[in-house]
């Protein structure tokens, strides 16, 4: 009798409320979905919803107006032609950094290549070929009334009446004939040619050494009216392997390209160093810098530097 009395209880309490069989719970979501006595939907009548879009409606219209406001008021302190902060205020406080070309993969500073081995360089020469397209636009040609001045016969600075219309930078003209894609940059004879270019700053001047400030580490590079580049080894081992070393115009950066106003068709100069004999098989840690009297060199920052290693297998 005990045992009836047990499985009794037990079939009661599986079919109690507060255990609701599956078909009783999808009858209650279809209610939820849509209550035909109440007429509701989702819980909702058609005034309550109603009421309820309109107040969201208000919302999102009040939030999106006053954003609108803020970026107009925002747009209303800015020149586009003048950035807000310049000279010690912006992030590289008057200080130019080095970029260096080419960088398939931003996640490595490493060029390593087989000689003879088209399809080990061909990213670093097709890196380098598209940054150059860049600096051969037809449209940029002096003699065509484009938006650039023909500098070659200026060697020194500019006047700066002359500053809306900047230098047309020759690649032909200033990267030599060895650094030039029909030579695949030099990788095919395992002497690579490096693009350098300075970094742009918003009205930034360098300002020229004299022969008795120049350092001694680039006297034998130094031209006046240019920022000298110079790479070395960046350890001893590396100054052994890293072989002799030619730059591409010589003299480094011409004055005559800056100041960086945000001028039309504005290109920056370029530099190519082209390792001669690097040491095959060994990997080099190289560094180049920039030379002028207003620019300082920190390694923990890179300011006035670059770091890049090459290895040529």
């Amino acid at each position: 009798m005990a045992s009836s009395a047990s499985t009794g209880v037990e079939t009661a309490a599986t079919v109690s409320p507060s255990n609701p069989s599956l078909r009783q719970r999808v009858n209650d979501f279809c209610t939820f979905l849509y209550n035909s006595e109440e007429g509701s939907v989702l819980g909702r009548t058609g005034k309550s919803w109603a009421q309820i879009g309109i107040f969201y409606l208000i919302y999102y219209s009040c939030l999106s107006a006053f954003f609108a406001g803020m970026m107009a008021i925002f747009y209303q302190t800015l020149d586009w032609n003048y950035p807000r902060l310049q000279g010690p205020d912006t992030l590289l406080k008057q200080n130019p950094g080095i970029g260096f070309r080419p960088i398939p993969d931003v996640q490595s500073t490493l060029v390593r290549f087989v000689k003879a081995d088209a399809s080990t360089y061909s990213p670093y020469t097709d890196h380098i070929q598209a940054f150059l397209e860049y600096y051969e636009n037809q449209n940029l040609n002096p003699q065509d009334g484009g938006t650039v001045a023909d500098c070659d016969s200026v060697t020194g600075r500019r006047p700066e009446k002359d500053w809306d219309k900047p230098c047309r930078f020759d690649l032909t003209a200033n990267l030599g004939a060895d650094c030039v894609k029909q030579q695949t940059f030099g990788f095919d004879d395992g002497m690579p040619c490096i693009l350098l270019k300075l970094n742009k700053i918003f009205d930034w001047q360098p300002e020229s050494f004299t022969n008795d400030t120049v350092p001694l580490e680039v006297a034998d590079l130094w031209e006046p009216y240019h920022v000298t580049v110079k790479c070395e080894g960046e350890n001893p081992a590396d100054k052994d392997n890293i072989g002799p070393i030619e730059y591409y115009p010589q003299g480094g950066f011409h004055f005559k390209y800056f100041p960086f106003r945000n001028q039309q068709a504005y290109r920056s100069p370029l530099v190519m160093a082209r390792f001669i004999r690097p040491h095959p098989g060994v990997l080099v840690m190289v560094q180049c810098k920039a030379y002028a009297r207003n620019i300082r060199h920190n390694q923990l920052e890179k300011a006035g530097m670059v770091h890049f290693e090459l290895m040529v297998d």
